[in-house]
């Protein structure tokens, strides 16, 4: 919001609601103690609208994210036959999911957890694409593509160690050791010449490592802000 004067008057842009005040305030000759006070006190109650309404929207947010994570982990746990990383991810959703329920909306901890979760379930998802399905038809770009999806992979799994020692997960080993047997599968995969399966196990992998990496960034505390230097 800005106030601007022009000959005595008071202009209010930025809130057009405030702009009905412009003709309550008196003109000409210089503006009165009781004048700049009444425009403080209005600046101090539009801010505190505008806090409200936005922790509304985040704490509404929040109850919005946590419902379809729930959902989906619901969906993809009542799947039958899950393999040892499946159950293994859908476990850490759930305690993942309890943390987040506990965290302020709108912070910084929530919007990392919220995310690892989502990394996680999209590994999930990854891994279910690799039941039986139709083979690629075209297979050289085929090949193409997953040699792509592998080596992403591999530099992600690389950096796993590194993301396990920054979080403060009491089984952020547990996350390495699934990624690494997700590309192990997914390359395994790629030499028998599946190369659907090879790609979703590479991209599973790579959102495993994604999740621990969301951790890590929770457990780094945000930046102080700078401060001016005194004159």
């Amino acid at each position: 919001m800005f106030i601007t004067r022009t000959k005595g008057y008071s202009s209010l842009t930025g809130f057009p609601r405030l702009s009905r005040l412009e003709g309550r305030l008196p003109v000409g000759g210089p503006k009165p103690r009781m004048t700049r006070l009444f425009l403080v006190l209005v600046l101090v109650f539009t801010a505190s609208l505008y806090v409200e309404a936005h922790g509304r929207r985040s704490e509404e947010r929040k109850a919005r994210s946590l419902g379809r994570v729930s959902r989906q982990l619901d969906r993809l746990s009542s799947t039958p036959d899950l393999s040892q990383e499946s159950r293994f991810l859908h476990e850490q959703v759930a305690s993942l999911l309890e943390r987040s329920r506990q965290t302020a909306a709108g912070s910084n901890l929530f919007y990392r957890l919220e995310s690892a979760m989502e990394n996680l379930l999209g590994a999930s998802e990854q891994i279910l694409r690799t039941r039986p399905r139709e083979r690629d038809t075209n297979i050289e770009a085929a090949r193409r593509r997953a040699v792509r999806d592998l080596e992403r992979s591999y530099f992600r799994v690389l950096q796993g160690d590194y993301f396990a020692r920054q979080s403060q997960e009491s089984n952020a080993a547990e996350y390495v050791v699934t990624a690494r047997q997700l590309y192990q599968l997914a390359r395994a995969a790629y030499d028998q010449g599946d190369l659907r399966r090879a790609r979703n196990l590479a991209e599973a992998s790579r959102r495993v490592t994604s999740g621990l990496e969301d951790l890590a960034l929770a457990a780094v505390p945000l930046p102080e802000p700078p401060r001016l230097p005194e004159r």
